[in-house]
Formats: structure tokens, sequence, C-alpha cells
């Protein structure tokens, strides 16, 4: 009985390490869709994002978004392919998370 508890006692912070250190694990591309979600999030219900957002009344946004216009935002981010690789590490470094 006592070394059934003390094996717990060892075992489960061992578990738990592990899970936590398993669960901040992103690949390149996980890193890109997060960054992207982050990135349309600063803008409120009534602006018009990214050519696949919807406006307020149900339209797609299309060639009226943010994005394709000539002073786009230089921090949106529609698309995993307008993301540097550098943003993607900073991100990664700033929240903490492993690769």
């Amino acid at each position: 009985m006592i070394r059934q508890t003390l094996l717990s006692l060892v075992a489960l912070p061992a578990l738990l390490l592990a899970t936590t250190a398993h669960a901040q694990r992103y690949g390149d591309d996980e890193i890109r869709n997060m960054i992207i979600r982050d990135s349309i999030a600063q803008f409120g219900s009534k602006d018009c994002p990214c050519p696949y957002s919807y406006a307020w009344n149900g339209q797609q946004c299309a060639d009226k978004s943010l994005y394709n216009q000539r002073t786009r935002r230089q921090d949106l981010y529609c698309y995993p392919n307008d993301i540097p690789w550098r943003d993607v590490q900073e991100y990664r470094r700033y929240h903490e998370l492993r690769r």
C-alpha cells in the first residue's frame, strides 16, 4: 500500500509535466493560424478585415475588405503565406510555445 502511494506521488507530477509539455507543442502551420485568428480579432464586427470575412449585412467582403485596400495595415494577416517566418518565431517566443 505504501509502495503504491509512493509510486503514485512520483508518477503523477511526471505525467502532468509530460502532458503540459506536449500540450504546448505547435507546428508552424498552427502558429500561422493562431496569428491569423489574432489578427482578425483586432477588428470590430462592422469591419471587413479579409476577403473571406462577412460584413454586418451578411455579404462576403471580397474586394471591399481591408486586406484588398491600397493602404492595408501591415499587421493584418488573412492567409498563411502572408506571415513571414520571423513573425512565426516571434509569436512562438512571446507566447512561450514550443516547437
